[in-house]
């Protein structure tokens, strides 16, 4: 039987309107997964012995008291001045301590200035094992590096924890949360946006390649009646690119690993704690477990100076409550960066990083979704 031209192009644009059918199904046939981060944390794993001999940097009446033999004052001038500081009267030694840094031999504000003070030489962690990444593929024969506390892998880089591992708040474990840490989630999950995030592939309950995606949401986090968080809440996911982010990666036996598509994922958080949560070259390793939960890890170089700020900002209040001395922060963040380094200086701008999460399940949706409204408006 002849074609004519007119059934070619009949038939032509029948096989066109049948790919497009399909493809279409085959989009649609992608499962999503999405889930609301319920807990988030620096990723730690102290232990007894991992800071050397004596333990832990001094509490923060140790140091203050090092802080004002540094200063050059005698015994008997602190011991007045702490004599004084249990009185009712005028605290003159916290603000000798307010204005310790010196510059041109001029008091200054030692928050504002860290490096105007003598560093206190204060320890890093001298351990071996750590929850991170091998971000810079270097492996084992990296000096200083980690060995990863689950899986063994060698040359993980943390410096962060080893900058913040024998600091007393920031101690802990995944299971023993770290005082800080427990102090600012408790603070933040009920007044900021939730965290989500999203797995996309064609079938996550096999093997295969996955998309993930983490955004931040118009709500705040749900909470139950005891403060865990509440599964199965829908929210809406915020619009705004500079908090949304996009992770390629596989699922392999139900643990997910990704990297980031760009240079730099970003999170807009809180000023009580880093007012936006960044991370260069970010790596993603998450387990779905069979109660529809998940928890992993979130790893990459973090400016360090975004640490520095969210700890300074808080001057004299943050350093006798949490970091114990906030030069002696600078000084170890400055000297265990390891990325970055500033073309004039040297001096390295990123810190490996690696921080935890858990999850529980949830439902995202477009902001602009006015079937949801009403939901929003009563969570």
């Amino acid at each position: 039987m002849l074609l004519t031209r007119q059934k070619i192009v009949g038939i032509s644009r029948g096989i066109v309107t049948i790919a497009i059918f399909l493809f279409a199904n085959a989009a649609s046939a992608m499962e999503s997964k999405s889930f609301v981060v319920g807990w988030f944390s620096h990723a730690t794993n102290s232990s007894a012995d991992d800071c050397g001999p004596g333990g832990p940097n001094p509490n923060v009446q140790e140091q203050y008291l090092k802080d004002l033999k540094d200063l050059g004052m005698s015994g008997e001038e602190i011991e007045a001045l702490m004599k004084e500081a249990d009185g009712e009267g005028p605290n003159r030694m916290s603000e000798i301590l307010r204005t310790r840094g010196r510059i041109d031999g001029k008091p200054v504000n030692p928050y504002m200035y860290p490096s105007s003070v003598k560093d206190p030489e204060w320890k890093a962690l001298t351990g071996t094992l750590a929850y991170g990444f091998d971000l810079d593929n270097k492996g084992p024969e990296q000096p200083g590096s980690f060995t990863h506390t689950d899986t063994k892998q060698k040359g993980i880089d943390h410096k962060l924890y080893r900058a913040l591992g024998c600091m007393r708040a920031f101690r802990g474990s995944l299971e023993g949360r770290p005082t800080y840490w427990d102090w600012v989630w408790g603070q933040l999950k009920d007044s900021q946006p939730a965290w989500i995030v999203t797995i996309t592939g064609k079938d996550l309950s096999k093997d295969g390649d996955v998309t993930i995606t983490f955004d931040r949401a118009l709500e705040y986090l749900q909470s139950n009646v005891d403060g865990s968080p509440r599964a199965d809440v829908t929210y809406r996911i915020d619009p705004d690119p500079r908090s949304h982010n996009v992770m390629k990666g596989k699922i392999e036996n139900g643990i997910v690993s990704a990297t980031s598509t760009s240079d730099m994922f970003r999170m807009y958080s809180n000023p009580l704690g880093v007012p936006e949560f960044r991370l260069h070259n970010a790596k993603f390793n998450f387990k779905l477990r069979r109660d529809g939960t998940g928890d992993g890890f979130l790893g990459g170089y973090q400016p360090w100076a975004d640490l520095y700020f969210a700890f300074a900002s808080g001057g004299q209040s943050i350093e006798q409550c949490i970091v114990g001395d906030i030069p002696g922060l600078y000084y170890l963040l400055k000297k265990n960066a390891d990325a970055f380094p500033d073309p004039k200086t040297g001096v390295n701008s990123g810190i490996s990083a690696a921080y935890y999460i858990e999850t529980v399940p949830a439902f995202a949706v477009p902001a602009d979704d006015a079937k949801y409204d009403s939901v929003a408006r009563s969570n």
